[in-house]
């Protein structure tokens, strides 16, 4: 059977724990929200922790709430999610790119280190699949030029560098809680917070908020019903394989089942709102099993990386010292003929996803180019390393990999 580039889970009892809440009355308002604050404000060490109806909105509460004036520089790494440097450039603030590493894909402290200036307010570290950015280099750096550190951890809940959690290194750190990512809560996030006078200021700013309804819950749902079935291996080879074989067929370089944003898809529409007593709920009941599920997801990841290193380039971490620790979301790889290599894993039964990050700098006009970040978006490929694969799986996939780049030659890796 093939296996699914992703397995999206619907929450455990998300169903009945709606119609339950609806029954009490306590679905949109209650004292879950707070507890659910406090438990992820305690496991990353910081002051304070916010719940926001998604990750775009809390970095928009957050910019609103740390006090930076428009006008202000705010840096961002060229390769990452575009609807962050979108958001900054909304909101009035001068945009400025740095290139990304290609061992980590994240922000590159030494061109970090020559982008700053005296008009510098605010740095955006993203950690992108899981494996943190070199977080602590560019939080000494922040901290030499009196800069803000906002920590993009949408991918990364649970991972360590040094010991420390990652969304404890800067001002700030905003996490996701889409269906996709390590806690699913369909939708929302959390920011967290090394002051608590910011905390207040953002609590404010999310509670000004609408409530959501009934006809919100419904489509929440349904979504992530919907989404889980079709990532479900059974109904995935009954269905969507055989769509993703067809739409392969054509041969024009696109993947219909791409996950990423366009350039004229980053509005905050639908992505506003209150966050729920309901989703908190969800959220609590998680904690309870992250770092287990986090374990087995770092043991497949390790695994797959463990059989193709020196095969493939990798995602790696900077650093492997024992407390240091990436949760691997996704496992990455560097092909310089991704959509061959792509095509043929498709074939032995293996699904992959790309164009999930991109080149931000070229979405913005006169932008000089990035030419890591460029590369990136070319050639970064996700395979299939999630909790629920067995190690039969992984190695399978391993496999698949191997024989791929055999059958493609040299072209299909990038050495």
């Amino acid at each position: 059977m093939a296996i699914p580039r992703q397995r999206i889970r619907l929450p455990t009892g998300a169903w009945r724990t709606a119609f339950t809440s609806l029954l009490r009355g306590d679905l949109w308002e209650g004292s879950q929200i707070e507890r659910f604050e406090r438990s992820v404000a305690d496991y990353i060490s910081v002051e304070d922790a916010v719940t926001v109806p998604s990750g775009r909105a809390g970095f928009r509460f957050l910019f609103d709430s740390m006090g930076i004036e428009p006008g202000r520089e705010v840096i961002c790494s060229a390769f990452g999610y575009p609807v962050v440097p979108f958001i900054v450039k909304s909101l009035g603030y001068d945009l400025k790119f740095v290139d990304c590493e290609m061992d980590t894909l994240g922000m590159d402290p030494k061109r970090l280190a020559e982008a700053c200036t005296e008009n510098t307010a605010a740095v955006i570290a993203t950690h992108l699949y899981g494996v943190p950015c070199q977080i602590q280099e560019i939080a000494d750096i922040c901290a030499r030029t009196n800069t803000k550190l906002i920590e993009d951890c949408a991918h990364c809940y649970g991972a360590t560098v040094d010991g420390n959690k990652i969304g404890s290194f800067g001002d700030a750190g905003c996490f996701s809680f889409e269906t996709s990512k390590v806690i699913n809560t369909m939708g929302g996030g959390i920011v967290t917070l090394s002051d608590a006078e910011v905390g207040k200021r953002l609590r404010e700013l999310a509670a000004q908020e609408p409530r959501n309804g009934m006809k919100w819950l419904a489509r929440r749902l349904s979504k992530t019903t919907f989404e889980a079935l079709v990532t479900n291996r059974l109904l995935f080879n009954l269905g969507v394989y055989q769509m993703l074989r067809i739409a392969s067929s054509r041969d024009d370089g696109e993947d219909r089942f791409a996950s990423g944003y366009q350039g004229d898809e980053v509005s905050l529409k639908g992505k506003m709102g209150r966050y729920t007593n309901y989703q908190a709920r969800l959220g609590l009941r998680q904690l309870k099993t992250i770092e287990a599920r986090n374990r087995r997801r770092t043991e497949n990841a390790e695994r797959l990386v463990g059989q193709l290193d020196g095969k493939i380039p990798l995602q790696k971490p900077a650093s492997t010292r024992s407390n240091d620790y990436a949760n691997f979301m996704l496992v990455s790889v560097l092909a310089s003929n991704l959509s061959a290599l792509a095509g043929a894993l498709l074939k032995k039964g293996v699904d992959t996803k790309h164009l999930y990050m991109r080149d931000c700098s070229h979405m913005f006009e006169g932008e000089r180019p990035f030419p890591n970040a460029a590369r990136a978006e070319k050639e970064v490929l996700h395979l299939p390393a999630y909790p629920e694969m067995s190690k039969a799986d992984v190695d399978r996939v391993a496999r698949a990999v191997e024989d791929s780049l055999v059958e493609l030659g040299s072209d299909s890796a990038t050495k």
